[in-house]
């Protein structure tokens, strides 16, 4: 079990031994799998102004970047010890997390690659940034994160989630090097996201909010920034419909859907699949067969290589995504089987067919292995919007089912 947030804060300085605790529970079987210090929303003030004092120092991007580079190579020799965490803590499949840490440390390396930049400081004396993150892809939001917001010579002081906070906090660890940048990175667990926002937004020190999850969770932030006139960015996860229309080759398109769909390992780096399109002259052959494969699917243990399919993120979750199917099941979609087969937090893939563009499932936000499938007759039944084709990923990848393991293991060495 991991107990992190006690041995140092955001400058190296010794926290309170009274600091308060949360645990952070397994997604998988609910065993307590770290604790992290709850920080108070009210000792954020001194973290900005230590990281601001930091930033005021830089004269250009030169020592931002040698720090990130030492930085790549801590967390490459940790490697394992970091997909273990993300796995742990996330429910994301051992070989999907391996490929987080890997292109962490691919997104930092070209940081670092770009030539030093002086940093002309025409804007008030602020230097801070502060971050929401959410539970997907702790290690590769929180490297992002910090190397865009360091690389603009502002500190950043990251609100990791609740839900997985114990990655975020040993890359913070391995951050520190005992001297003053120390303070351009703070990552500052707390159970209390509200408190946290509204004291960044109360600090002097903060030039931006930067939020990363859930559409409602993000127009919420977005509202409260507006109101404090504190610039905003949003990084909310966005759902792309998904378009077959071709009849040949319906194996390989198969599997190009459930690589999409239902294995992408980095949930942050790519838009979320809403629903599939599947044209009626395609459904009977196509529908069957991707249910026939999504079916073999491996739902399990996550620190297992062979799983395919992790736990859903916790009992929330596992309600919404419920809710969802039997509105949809109401609403005349139907599933193999009839209903939902849920061990727990383990949740079996489901393919819905005959779903409807306005049901909830295909609008709102899924956080499980579900794709809703919508049938269609004309190119005028397609949503307006943006879409993704079945034919355009078989080009970007392998027909095959891709992988992802050894992928990973590539990257490792």
């Amino acid at each position: 079990m991991l107990e992190l947030g006690l041995a140092r804060s955001c400058s190296g300085r010794k926290v309170e031994d009274r600091a308060r605790l949360f645990d952070v529970l397994s997604p998988y079987d609910g065993s307590v799998v770290g604790r992290a210090s709850d920080i108070d929303c009210r000792t954020l003030a001194p973290r900005f102004d230590e990281g601001s004092r930091a930033a005021r120092k830089l004269q250009n991007t030169q020592r931002v970047q040698e720090r990130l580079r030492n930085w790549a190579a801590k967390i490459e020799a940790r490697r394992d010890e970091l997909a273990r965490i993300v796995s742990v803590e996330t429910g994301k499949p051992i070989r999907f997390a391996r490929v987080e840490v890997a292109t962490a440390v691919a997104t930092l390396d070209a940081h670092v690659s770009c030539p030093p930049v002086p940093l002309v400081r025409d804007w008030p004396a602020a230097q801070s940034a502060f971050s929401i993150l959410n539970w997907c892809d702790p290690v590769l939001s929180t490297v992002r994160e910090a190397a865009t917001v360091l690389n603009s010579g502002r500190a950043l002081v990251i609100k990791p989630s609740s839900q997985a906070p114990l990655a975020s906090r040993e890359l913070a660890v391995l951050w520190n090097e005992g001297d003053e940048q120390d303070a351009l990175l703070c990552v500052a667990p707390s159970t209390d996201a509200v408190g946290m926002l509204r004291a960044a937004l109360m600090s002097s020190q903060v030039t931006e909010v930067r939020f990363q999850g859930s559409r409602d969770v993000g127009t919420f932030v977005s509202s409260v920034c507006h109101e404090a006139v504190v610039p905003v960015s949003i990084c909310a996860s966005e759902r792309i419909p998904l378009v077959a229309h071709a009849r040949a080759d319906v194996s390989s398109r198969c599997d190009a859907v459930i690589n999409r769909a239902f294995l992408p390992p980095l949930l942050s780096c790519a838009g979320r699949i809403s629903c599939l399109y599947v044209h009626d002259s395609l459904a009977d052959s196509l529908i069957p067969a991707l249910i026939d494969k999504v079916s073999s699917l491996r739902v399990g243990d996550p620190l297992d290589d062979e799983t395919d399919i992790g736990p859903v993120i916790d009992d929330v979750a596992t309600a919404l995504i419920s809710e969802q199917v039997e509105d949809a099941l109401y609403e005349g979609a139907t599933l193999l089987g009839g209903q939902i087969v849920l061990d727990g937090r383990q949740l079996q893939p489901m393919v819905l067919d005959h779903a409807k563009p306005f049901m909830r499932v295909c609008v709102e936000d899924l956080e499980g292995p579900l794709l809703p499938v919508v049938r269609f007759g004309h190119p005028s039944e397609l949503p307006s919007t943006a879409c993704l084709t079945v034919d355009s990923l078989m080009q970007s990848v392998n027909h095959e089912r891709f992988d992802w393991s050894r992928f990973s293991r590539q990257n490792a060495r």
